[in-house]
């Protein structure tokens, strides 16, 4: 008999209370643009660069004379120490303004990433669906794709033939997209090399019944005394609509009956997020 699949019809009303959050998570990001832009705004208006302009024109007025006008002039023995303190600001502002167009660029990437997420195709939670495994690792990748070819991350696949099955997948989905989300920031962290991002998808070699989803990075990694605690609650803050929430995804992975766990050889050695999950076979693939 063939399976039965719950198609879920979402209401206006159902799709803005979906929807409320990544709409709030927006308005945040757009709110710290402004701040970031402002800032950067007004750091540039205290480059004072006509002051160097000022410096050259006395220069160029005793060109004839620039050991007495340096050493002898009233005017002209200030503009060493002058120059001297017009350096260090420029060097400030230059590296506070270079810090905040970064910040700028996270919340943009955030933004954009926000918006790929709302043009996503909805799904109700609690329903369960049809599954193809890859599928779903592609569509999370999707989401992040742009900001992975700008950091120049080399993403693998390695997709082993698996068949469909049925699970809850608007959950399913959140898990991945926020593995990955993690594994691009700790790849950010690490500036010196070429990242790579694997994905996989296998049959869960110890456990019957149930299929395996890797995400592999080659970031910041993780000290082995802080493996255990990588699920723990998340301490809220102001970053916390903006970063993935590791708990939330073990929690959603014990929801599935799956579960998820972590591992890494150390600092520098990028981690391996593994999630397991029974597997109710459609009919013909069992």
């Amino acid at each position: 008999m063939a399976t039965q699949t719950k198609i879920s019809v979402v209401s206006e009303e159902q799709m803005e209370t979906v929807g409320e959050p990544i709409f709030h998570r927006m308005r945040n990001v757009l709110n710290s643009i402004h701040v970031s832009a402002g800032l950067i705004n007004h750091r540039l208006r205290e480059f004072h660069v006509a002051d160097v302009g000022r410096v050259a024109d006395m220069l160029e007025a005793n060109s004839h004379e620039y050991g007495r006008y340096l050493t002898q002039d009233p005017k002209g023995k200030k503009i060493p120490h002058f120059l001297g303190q017009l350096g260090e600001e420029l060097a400030q502002n230059h590296l506070d303004t270079l810090t905040e167009l970064t910040t700028l660029n996270y919340h943009l990437e955030q933004l954009e990433y926000f918006l790929t997420v709302g043009q996503a195709p909805l799904r109700v939670g609690g329903f369960k669906d049809s599954v193809q495994f890859a599928t779903i690792m592609d569509e999370a990748l999707a989401t992040h794709q742009g900001e992975l070819d700008r950091m120049g991350v080399q993403v693998c696949r390695e997709y082993q033939k698996i068949g469909e099955g049925i699970l809850e997948v608007s959950k399913l989905l959140s898990i991945v997209v926020h593995l990955i989300r993690n594994a691009i920031n700790e790849m950010r962290k690490i500036t010196d090399r070429t990242h790579r991002l694997t994905l996989s998808v296998l049959p869960c070699p110890d456990r019957e019944g149930f299929v395996r989803l890797q995400v592999a990075d080659t970031g910041s990694g993780i000290p082995l005394d802080c493996l255990t605690r990588v699920f723990s609650p998340q301490v809220s803050g102001e970053q916390s609509d903006l970063l993935p929430n590791l708990h939330a995804s073990a929690v959603a992975a014990k929801e599935l009956a799956g579960s998820l766990r972590v591992w890494s050889d150390g600092p520098m050695q990028g981690a391996i997020f593994t999630l397991d999950l029974p597997v109710i076979h459609t009919e013909g693939e069992r």
